[in-house]
């Protein structure tokens, strides 16, 4: 029987989720939330979500931030002032989107904006059916 998604991550030993709710995402987080063996947060913004993560790394906890495509620009700078230069391995899952029109221009740029911010083992991209 095949994994879904949220129990190929659980299977990875990542037992903190948080992030910005996203339709692309809804059976993973519906997951996430009713498996009382890991921590599920839902917040309003993502570089709130990072925050909390690295936190939750330094408590021990393996953390997995996950969003929409739309909100990558929101964690442009917590990645490169934060992440990067004291090298903290937060693992993100990212639903990308490409219709409705407001996410079209984001959906030809996220693969890029990923490779420009040094993003390569630690960006899980999958792609949301539009609504």
């Amino acid at each position: 029987m095949k994994k879904s998604l949220y129990q190929q991550f659980k299977a990875e030993g990542f037992n903190f989720f948080i992030g910005v709710p996203c339709s692309g995402l809804k059976d993973f987080i519906k997951e996430a939330q009713d498996d009382r063996d890991n921590i599920y947060i839902p917040v309003p913004r993502e570089d709130t979500a990072v925050a909390i993560a690295v936190g939750s790394y330094f408590t021990g906890k393996k953390p997995l931030v996950f969003m929409q495509n739309s909100g990558l620009g929101n964690v442009v700078n917590i990645t490169t002032s934060l992440l990067q230069p004291y090298r903290i391995p937060i693992h993100f899952l990212i639903s990308v989107r490409k219709k409705p029109f407001e996410h079209e221009f984001m959906y030809k740029i996220t693969k890029k904006l990923i490779k420009v911010l040094g993003w390569y083992n630690n960006i899980f991209l999958i792609e949301a059916k539009d609504d």
